[in-house]
């Protein structure tokens, strides 16, 4: 049996990456096809558009996240075996994501992450080899994370929950590689104030994560503003919302062509999930930003061979790979303005687009989600000076970040901003000519 070697990288968010003595073994998982795929896939989506640092993979966040575990079950002192689960897990969770992510996610229904990665590690049989000889079962334990079926719970908050590794380490890489100042939080502070503590009562183990109020209040604080700030700046800036809104249409076309057998070649595991047929997993790790671009380069013609035949997928394709992306109008948060605006908008476009209208114009509303939790991913708050021990949400529901807001935008090709424009001005009640396209 060959000798186990240690691993070190060298990260730009956390330093020095190590997988040495006990971890060292987890350092096989990273040869593995599943793992590779992951650096063909971008952490933040088409956020580079906007952002052009914004390059990094899921690869290097999966690497952060299991640093990060690395931390945590060290300064909880969990045992071994759990250690091993959560570290393990924390490498994996995002071993199941699509090409370009939540976009892929939203228009192939059943490719949720989740449900692929499970998939993954149980039908992949090198990565399954490879978690089996870690330790026996592991791969069924580690789908115990994404089925919210292991124990102890606790230990499935620190991989899945409002305060997990996963959100610890991508809130400092997309700002760090975005460029963004928003992300900055104490993440030493943070480790230090979390524990494990008897605070369930009525259930066969007592035992839950708690965050010490005196120790680390203010820097859980200062992590979820750093999220709302982040959400609000970049992963919700409206440029990476209008590049977002093509791809869905682009995917949805394709997936309508598809359907009917018209689909352009070149995404052969894309038209099986659009004819709803079963995709083998090694038909999915063979999707990735990758494969999914040189096909857009294709259909676009702007790569080797005819262009989609279809106008629309053929149009789509080329603004992406040109970035040539829609504009947006600022509606403010009145979901009345959007009523007003959008039968006429629809119109001028009909004008110009016809029976496709509703591909270059829509509105966009996306929510500004401030601290929600859902009860399996609450964590309790101890040693508060006048409640004793609340939960985490309780504390910051009245602040203006556990409040959710909306914002409204018009989305539109380019060609429709000088006619759409007074439009919008008479709907937002401004004087024809106060410009307020961004």
């Amino acid at each position: 049996m060959p000798t186990l070697r240690d691993r070190v990288f060298r990260d730009p968010v956390h330093g020095l990456i190590e997988l040495r003595g006990d971890d060292r073994p987890i350092g096989e998982l990273l040869e593995t096809r599943a793992m590779q795929r992951l650096r063909r896939i971008r952490q933040m989506g088409l956020a580079w558009l906007v952002y052009p640092g914004a390059e990094h993979s899921r690869f290097s966040h999966a690497l952060g996240a299991l640093h990060v575990a690395q931390r945590v079950t060290r300064q909880l002192k969990l045992d071994g075996r759990v250690a091993l689960d959560v570290k393990v897990a924390a490498l994996l969770h995002d071993i199941g994501h699509g090409p370009f992510s939540h976009a892929w996610e939203h228009v192939f229904p059943g490719s949720d992450h989740e449900r692929w990665g499970a998939r993954i590690v149980l039908e992949d049989p090198e990565l399954h080899g490879a978690l089996e000889a870690l330790a026996p079962g592991l791969a069924e334990t580690v789908r115990g994370f994404w089925h919210k079926t292991y124990r102890p719970a606790f230990a499935r908050k620190l991989v899945s929950s409002q305060l997990d590794v996963d959100r610890l380490d991508y809130l400092l890489r997309d700002g760090h590689f975005s460029g963004a100042g928003y992300a900055t939080y104490d993440l030493d502070w943070i480790l230090h104030a979390l524990a494990v503590e008897d605070v369930l009562t009525g259930e066969d183990d007592p035992r839950d994560l708690v965050i010490d109020y005196r120790r680390g209040t203010y820097a859980v604080e200062q992590y979820l503003f750093a999220r709302s700030y982040m959400y609000a700046q970049v992963y919700h800036h409206k440029t990476v919302r209008a590049a977002e809104w093509m791809l869905v249409k682009l995917f949805e076309r394709y997936r309508a062509l598809a359907a009917s057998g018209a689909e352009p070649p070149g995404l052969e595991a894309a038209a099986i999930l659009a004819r709803g047929g079963e995709l083998t997993v090694d038909g999915y790790l063979r999707l990735h930003d990758v494969s999914v671009t040189h096909a857009l380069d294709a259909w676009g013609g702007r790569g080797e061979g005819p262009p989609a035949e279809d106008p629309i997928l053929r149009d789509l394709a080329a603004r992406l790979v040109d970035r040539r992306l829609f504009k947006t109008f600022d509606l403010g948060d009145d979901a009345a303005v959007a009523e007003r605006v959008l039968a006429p908008a629809q119109e001028i476009a009909a004008r110009r687009f016809g029976a496709d209208a509703a591909t270059y114009v829509t509105v966009d509303t996306t929510r500004q989600i401030g601290y929600v939790a859902r009860a399996e991913e609450e964590l309790h708050v101890v040693d508060h000076p006048r409640h004793g021990a609340v939960t985490l949400g309780r504390l910051l529901e009245d602040m203006p970040l556990g409040q959710t807001t909306s914002i409204v935008r018009l989305l539109c090709a380019p060609e429709l901003v000088d006619e759409l424009r007074p439009v919008v001005e008479a709907a937002l009640g401004r004087p024809a000519g106060q410009k307020r396209r961004r």
